[in-house]
């Protein structure tokens, strides 16, 4: 079992497409890394996109937590490896080893809570110092259902999008307003920097392979998820 910064054991299971003797094909496999102040809503955007519910009462993410699916882009299947960090100040270390090898980026913050925007400039430092320069980065004003409680205006986030080259969407974990979307559109973009030659796709240290050459199915097909956990923080909410 392998241990992370910090001395934290993180229970990894297997990917749930690499059981039994069967493979399912794919193209390239793109790794994301989902980061953000806690309470976001990180892991039930995660939860939303592989297994497309919605969890009200979610326990605080420590350590990491992985979930996959495979995705449709131009016609090619596309496997999301995706590792949702916590987002505590004390696990910064840890998330920080998981922006290595990282494709793609989801920054998150809440639109009801001004204090995530205003961190925004921390994580993106972090993740600029620690990760490729062609990382794919999609900024997420998360908790788009909450306009009543809204803090943060929706220009707001398009500007700091502009002003440090990211892609902006908001979403809603709880309604899976634009969710498929944002990590469907990361993925595109990833993509098109590959067939401009911005990624070197033999280099998996970029955070992205080459998928198997055995072909058992090219469909779209449903969605195939698996969340693994380390130590979790029981009844604490998030969505």
């Amino acid at each position: 079992m392998p241990r992370e910064a910090g001395g934290k054991w993180l229970l990894k299971r297997a990917d749930p497409e690499s059981r039994g003797n069967k493979t399912m094909t794919y193209a390239y496999l793109f790794k994301y890394i989902i980061i953000g102040d806690t309470g976001v809503g990180k892991s039930c955007l995660l939860l939303q996109f592989t297994d497309k519910r919605f969890q009200p009462v979610h326990d605080l993410t420590i350590g990491v937590e992985f979930g996959a699916r495979m995705v449709n882009i131009d016609g090619k299947q596309i496997k999301l490896q995706i590792w949702d960090t916590a987002g505590q100040e004390s696990f910064r270390s840890i998330t920080r080893s998981y922006y290595r090898g990282a494709a793609g980026a989801l920054l998150v913050y809440d639109i009801t809570r001004r204090e995530t925007f205003n961190h925004l400039t921390s994580w993106l430092e972090d993740a600029r110092q620690h990760s490729s320069s062609n990382m794919v980065i999609m900024l997420i004003g998360n908790k788009s259902d909450l306009e009543s409680r809204r803090d943060v205006k929706r220009e707001e986030g398009e500007a700091f999008a502009r002003e440090h080259g990211l892609i902006f969407m908001e979403t809603s974990a709880k309604t899976a307003c634009n969710v498929e979307e944002a990590f469907i559109n990361t993925a595109k973009e990833i993509y098109r920097k590959i067939q401009q030659g911005l990624f070197d796709v033999h280099n998996e240290a970029n955070g992205i392979k080459i998928g198997p050459q055995q072909c058992i199915s090219t469909s779209g097909g449903p969605s195939t998820s698996q969340r693994n956990s380390g130590d979790i923080e029981s009844n604490s909410g998030c969505c």
